[in-house]
């Protein structure tokens, strides 16, 4: 049912039922005003009693009995009945006040008067003055009859008027429902509704929807950019494994052609085995940067950084010979504190950091070399950036190679490797809304500053 159908209807019940109570309440008002002026009119006839008590009985056998209003008259134990009175018995007056009894399918209303002295001094007699209520009662159902046509006319106008209003009210509703409806297939970006409708509630409707279709376009922006970046992944990907492939089938033909000597066997075994490790950590490298591409938000949950940090240290440094020193600043914070952020994908991140360090960061051996030293630093304060950020006292990285060696199968100048510790770094961080950048370190090598957020 339309909204401007919904509103007449309750706009004629709403005024329906409000005349209806309206009329009992003018109902039952009208009809004791009316029974009040019987009441009334029996208490101005009451002037009478003493005459009726003094010629009930010469009244009651001439023929002006027929004439007069009726009444009926106890005294000395006999009942007169005078005037107008129904063929059915009337209840015989037994106290002073006012009654109501049924005769003859009608109601009466009866007045009972006590008369002393007449017409004789110590006679005592009860006279009863009776009036019909049948014109009352006909009065009162014409009053009621009119109330309820009127009632009804006034809500069905009300209902009219409530749809008419109604469809004027849902118009800026109209509007934006037929604005959405134009929104088609084609680019997402261009997915908008107007912002003003001439209605608050309407366009805070509008804004909303407009919020959303914006987010819907970042994200069909971001999804069909990794789709492409997955693509184009793709075709470098299978030309950086097509190498070590490539060397891993050559030795092992060479270790089963039966040309070689044994120890020339052992060397091509090992380099073929060297070349599928290095093929299975390129595609496990590989799996890790396309779940960084595709980071899901239900992924993201509260986590402490710092024990996310010291795993990951942990696990990349047990077996290397190198000095680690983790800083942590105000990262325990309480759990409603503590950042929504992709723990595989953070843990991830920093391991190929601080494999990249341990591996490509160290001081070249020789004399006089400093020891191979890592500080890592672990920033979550509440209300500013969660940050970790690798220092080592290697060689560095020189700047013409910073914005390089972040991409994908980009290596260093130094050693080898898949290419790819980086780009899945920058990756979690670019999920997080966040960048990877390198610099400078003051403890003499490079430092890679991970931010897991904007700012």
């Amino acid at each position: 049912m339309r909204l401007a159908a919904r509103t007449g209807l309750a706009a004629f019940a709403a005024a329906f039922g409000s005349l209806l109570a309206i009329g009992a309440v003018f109902q039952g008002v009208s009809s004791r005003i009316l029974l009040d002026r019987v009441d009334d009119q029996l208490e101005a006839r009451a002037e009478t009693a003493p005459i009726l008590a003094a010629i009930a009985n010469r009244l009651a056998a001439s023929e002006l009995s027929g004439t007069v209003e009726g009444a009926q008259v106890l005294a000395d134990g006999r009942l007169t009945e005078v005037g107008l009175l129904p063929a059915e018995p009337l209840p015989a007056p037994s106290a002073p006040g006012l009654v109501t009894a049924t005769a003859d399918g009608q109601r009466w209303r009866l007045l009972t008067i006590e008369v002393r002295d007449v017409p004789r001094i110590g006679d005592e007699a009860l006279v009863q003055l009776a009036a019909p209520l049948g014109d009352t009662e006909a009065a009162t159902r014409r009053l009621r009859r009119r109330a309820l046509l009127v009632g009804l006319a006034t809500a069905v106008g009300a209902g009219l008027a409530g749809y008419v209003l109604g469809a004027r009210a849902v118009r800026p509703l109209i509007s934006l429902r037929r604005d959405a409806a134009r929104l088609d297939d084609g680019d997402p970006s261009r997915w908008r509704v107007a912002s003003a409708y001439g209605s608050v509630e309407v366009d805070e409707v509008a804004a909303a929807l407009n919020h959303s279709l914006g987010r819907l376009a970042e994200e069909s922006e971001r999804r069909g950019a990794a789709l492409e970046s997955a693509r184009a992944f793709a075709s470098s990907a299978s030309h950086e494994l097509r190498a070590p492939l490539q060397s891993a089938l050559t030795n092992l033909n060479l270790v089963t052609s039966g040309h070689l000597a044994t120890d020339e066997r052992e060397a091509a075994a090992e380099r073929a085995t060297a070349a599928v490790e290095q093929t299975a950590a390129a595609l496990a490298a590989v799996r890790s940067l396309a779940e960084a591409e595709f980071a899901d938000a239900s992924w993201f949950a509260p986590v402490d950084l710092a024990d996310l940090v010291e795993a990951a240290v942990a696990a990349e440094t047990r077996r290397a010979d190198v000095v680690v020193e983790i800083r942590a600043l105000d990262s325990r914070a309480d759990d409603a504190a503590q950042p929504a952020l992709w723990a595989d994908g953070v843990q991830l991140a920093v391991a190929n950091l601080v494999r990249n360090a341990v591996v490509h960061g160290c001081p070249d051996a020789g004399s006089g070399s400093p020891a191979p030293r890592l500080v890592v630093t672990v920033e979550a304060v509440p209300g500013r950036v969660p940050t970790v950020t690798v220092d080592d006292n290697g060689p560095g990285i020189p700047a013409a190679d910073r914005a390089r060696v972040v991409e994908r199968f980009e290596r260093g100048s130094r050693a080898p490797g898949s290419g790819l510790g980086l780009a899945i770094a920058r990756q979690v961080a670019v999920a997080h809304g966040g960048t990877l950048t390198i610099g400078d370190s003051p403890v003499g090598g490079a430092r890679v500053t991970l931010r897991l957020g904007p700012g």
